[in-house]
């Protein structure tokens, strides 16, 4: 039987409580909140939203990342090379191991459509130079974690505000996109025009009207499947 002294058995432990951090703050599948997220949700006051769900994430990091820097094998070490190694290369590589973990579960899995993700997704407001019109602006990327890629088309159901002003709940993009397959980011700007009845105040209206604090959603779907990604407001 092997025993591992005490040392050993700490820089495990921090190991373990840095990799439940970096656990905590990684995005869930189909969700752009993070588990960490959906336990201390964003608070606001006002028009204020507070962020309290990386204290818990930051504090591990702190007790890991110290506890591995003052353990006795390290004692002669360059703190500073230390913890820049920590912070540049450990934590990256448990990111991707979960990235990677994920992608040979959906390959073993032949999961098709539920292998695919939307990361980084926004929406903006503008105008399409005239004043009976207004543009809803739509940029995100979409990743893969196939083998192979997928040939998909996307729906986007709005925020309800937004829905509510256009009268249509759901739009479907134009365009057909293959993606890249191995976590391969894609790239996406996808635009809607919508009439406004020569109202040049709409997008003023809807700026005061916060729809940026409500969720929206998107549909990636083919001919044989479909998988929809929630997307939060700023708050619930």
């Amino acid at each position: 039987m092997i025993r591992m002294n005490k040392d050993n058995k700490q820089l495990i432990k921090y190991l373990g409580i840095i990799f439940i951090a970096v656990l905590l703050i990684y995005r869930l599948p189909h969700d752009s909140y993070s588990t960490m997220q959906y336990i201390i949700k964003p608070i606001r006051y006002g028009n204020t939203v507070f962020y309290f769900s990386g204290m818990v994430p930051l504090i591990l990091f702190i007790i890991g990342i110290r506890g591995i820097l003052y353990l006795e094998k390290f004692k002669d070490k360059n703190k500073i090379f230390m913890f820049l190694f920590i912070i540049l290369i450990l934590i990256p590589v448990m990111k991707w191991s979960l990235s990677f973990t994920r992608s040979n579960y959906h390959w073993i899995m032949r999961d098709g459509l539920n292998s695919v993700d939307i990361t980084d997704s926004n929406i903006g407001l503008g105008n399409n130079g005239t004043d009976d019109t207004l543009t809803i602006d739509f940029n995100f990327k979409i990743i893969d974690y196939s083998r192979s890629g997928n040939k998909v088309k996307i729906r986007v159901y709005l925020p309800k505000t937004l829905s509510n002003f256009t009268g249509k709940e759901v739009y479907e993009f134009e365009n057909t996109y293959r993606t890249y397959g191995s976590r391969r980011p894609l790239n996406i700007s996808e635009q809607i025009i919508v009439k406004t009845d020569n109202n040049n105040n709409a997008e003023d209206q809807l700026f005061k009207a916060n729809w940026f604090w409500e969720d929206y959603q998107y549909e990636i779907f083919n001919e044989n499947d479909a998988v929809r990604i929630k997307e939060h407001g700023l708050t619930d």
